[in-house]
């Protein structure tokens, strides 16, 4: 009897598995056209000389930042979802990405069209937000908690290779020349369209439940907010440090990818191809090797034991980014991007699932929310702050904005810690909530 309660779940849940896995691969190709890195490439290589050098700086600022900075409005996804039928909602919101990610194929080579490619990605980004935020729901109620990472982990994989794909496209098309990379976007729009119409025969395992434990919250009375992001932050003391401590981390992160591709276009004068390859394709293809040793980690522990371990990881990658660019020697750069990878596997695992840890089943989206609010507030600073720092340096000493990168790497190091300070207040079990003993 112990045995077939522990298999009945995990045949269910390869059976959704199944069911969202292709949808979610062809929904990749058209985000790996408007993620961070690629994005910002793209800007920085198909606008320079055509619109003033500040200007073009501070657009790959705000697409290299666009993915985090798009949740900041998060509570407006998690206020539509909540008591709502998902996979109707999901399909509308994968639909609208996939057109929003076309419009960047009409952009001209001006500045109108720079405009346009900004506001689309950043758009796009924005319906993918609320994606995210929905999907975290039907995770949670499809997947056991003990299998969580290792089902989802398995999704992520297939999306990631079809990020990198999309990335080695663009790549090769500002390489090559060969066709504009602006048409590819419409290619990744019909891509994007397609997972929205497979994604319609998705069910969520017991939905009446969810849906009651949502209106039981009081969530239906109360819609998300500022308030209630605040409330959630006053009441619980060790989401509110996690939280801390993840602004730190992740502002780091998204300030080093924005100077990294303004180092190597203009310090190191790196191909295009060579910088999406280090900044997109690379650490891409490498989060599937890592990612099943992360999921194993992160289902046998609380998030936060988690994240004091996945957090050096990053760290390390940073620093021998750093070194890469600081010594000039090109191999050292691409260890770093494989470092990079392998880092990021395991903190894309933990972005998407590491709330479920401090919160109840009922108020797993709102602690999404508060999550993924943040992410965008300091999607929206930390990128172009980091930019400023770096052309800050380039106007005071011409070569200087290199040292420009010390300031991430320090950040994500101080995130780190704050991690492995925490750790001891939480219990191994993936089970208990993470509130305070």
């Amino acid at each position: 009897m112990p045995e077939s309660r522990i298999v009945r779940p995990s045949a269910l849940a390869e059976g959704i598995f199944r069911r969202e896995i292709l949808s979610w691969g062809l929904l990749g190709l058209a985000l790996g056209l408007v993620e961070g890195a690629t994005a910002a490439v793209l800007v920085k290589q198909h606008f320079a000389g055509v619109v003033p050098r500040f200007v073009v700086n501070i657009a790959v600022g705000l697409v290299s930042g666009a993915p985090a900075f798009a949740n900041v409005l998060s509570f407006v996804w998690a206020n539509l979802a909540h008591g709502r039928a998902r996979v109707r909602l999901m399909v509308a919101l994968q639909a609208v990405f996939a057109v929003l990610v076309g419009c960047v194929s009409f952009a001209s080579r001006a500045a109108t069209g720079l405009l346009l490619t900004v506001v689309a990605i950043i758009c796009a980004r924005v319906v993918w937000g609320g994606i995210l935020t929905v999907r975290a729901a039907v995770w949670t109620a499809n997947y056991p908690r003990n299998v969580l990472a290792r089902i989802t982990g398995r999704i992520v994989i297939v999306n990631a290779i079809a990020v990198a794909i999309s990335a080695a496209l663009v790549g090769w098309a500002l390489e090559a020349h060969v066709i504009d990379a602006r048409w590819l976007y419409g290619g990744g729009a019909a891509a994007g369209l397609a997972g929205a119409r497979l994604y319609r025969a998705m069910r969520v395992r017991r939905e009446f439940r969810l849906l009651a434990a949502e209106a039981a919250s009081g969530g239906l009375s109360e819609p998300f907010s500022l308030r209630m992001l605040t409330q959630i932050l006053k009441e619980d003391p060790s989401y509110r440090e996690y939280m801390l401590w993840m602004g730190i981390f992740g502002a780091g992160n998204l300030i080093l990818t924005a100077q990294l591709v303004l180092v190597f276009s203009e310090q190191l004068h790196l191909s295009s191809a060579t910088q999406i390859g280090l900044l997109a394709v690379v650490p891409l293809i490498t989060q599937p090797i890592f990612l099943p040793w992360w999921a194993r980690l992160f289902d046998g522990s609380h998030v936060v034991r988690y994240r004091a371990r996945q957090g050096w990881a990053i760290v390390l990658a940073s620093a021998a980014m750093c070194l890469g660019v600081f010594s000039g020697t090109r191999p050292l750069l691409w260890v770093g991007a494989v470092l990079l990878g392998a880092a990021q596997a395991g903190a894309n695992l933990g972005w998407n699932l590491g709330h479920n840890d401090f919160a109840s089943i009922g108020r797993a989206q709102h602690y999404m929310g508060v999550h993924v609010t943040l992410t965008g507030l300091r999607g929206g600073v930390a990128p172009p702050l980091g930019v400023l720092a770096y052309m800050g340096l380039e106007w005071w000493h011409p070569g200087a904005g290199e040292f420009a990168l010390l300031l991430p790497l320090a950040m994500t190091a101080a995130g780190a810690v704050g991690f492995y300070r925490m750790r001891g207040a939480f219990a191994e079990d993936p089970g208990t909530r993470g509130h305070k003993p």
